[in-house]
């Protein structure tokens, strides 16, 4: 056996040997790999620039634009069909397709029939004026007697003249002043005066006298005038207080 050589026993490498020892040598190696990779394909890669206008693929339809000023669409996106349904109109129908079917009704000699007056304007019941009352009407109110009542009457006669007297009633709820007038046509005014009361003033030009009270006359209460004419008829022309009519006896 001692004349037999031996082999000489191969020892790997120092490089092979860390490798098959460290598996997670080759995992790194690797990953590594992938790293450098994903960093060339995002260098590769390049956005969209500004003045980015990308063609639209052949046989694609065009898109409608969108009113920017008023944010309203320019024009609605076709609906997509729905399959065993048809789509139904709602837009209202165009004035030319309106005169079209018009003029196509005119043609065939078929007229839309117009409403008369009378079936257009509605009628109404018109209610009778109730029958007028044969009741008579009542009578009207008595009219309120007057404030100032008045009498004339002649007290005493004697040749060329007389005396006479104008008897003036206060009927009103207040006192009252007064101013009595009576005409004697062609005759003359001695005097007047007023009994048991304070005095008036008076005038008698013309054979007309014209008296006026001096105090107002209380309500309720009477006062006399009395006056004296001559060459005059004793039933005055005229007699009159405040617009009253004398009652002549």
């Amino acid at each position: 056996m001692s004349g037999m050589r031996r082999a000489p026993r191969q020892i790997p490498p120092p490089s092979a040997t860390a490798v098959a020892s460290s598996p997670w040598i080759l995992v790194s190696f690797g990953v590594g790999a992938m790293v450098v990779l994903l960093i060339i394909a995002v260098g590769a890669y390049r956005g969209p620039g500004p003045n980015y206008d990308p063609a639209p693929p052949a046989g694609a339809l065009p898109l409608p634009e969108r009113a920017s000023s008023a944010g309203r669409e320019a024009s609605a996106l076709p609906s997509q069909a729905v399959p065993g349904l048809s789509p139904r109109r709602t837009d209202p129908p165009s004035p030319a397709a309106t005169g079209s079917a018009a003029t196509g009704s005119a043609a065939t000699g078929s007229a839309t029939p117009k409403p008369s007056a009378s079936a257009a304007a509605p009628t109404y019941a018109t209610r009778p004026a109730p029958p007028a009352s044969s009741a008579p009407a009542p009578p009207p109110p008595p009219a309120p007697p007057p404030p100032l009542e008045a009498r004339y009457r002649v007290t005493d006669t004697f040749p060329g003249g007389f005396i006479a007297e104008v008897l003036i009633r206060n009927a009103s709820r207040g006192d009252l002043g007064w101013v009595a007038r009576v005409e004697y046509p062609g005759g003359r005014v001695v005097t007047a005066w007023l009994e048991g009361v304070p005095q008036g003033t008076f005038s008698g030009a013309g054979g007309t006298l014209t008296y006026r009270s001096g105090p107002d006359l209380a309500a309720g209460s009477a006062v006399a005038l009395r006056f004296h004419i001559e060459s005059a008829s004793p039933r005055p022309a005229n007699c009159a207080v405040s617009g009253r009519t004398c009652t002549v006896r």
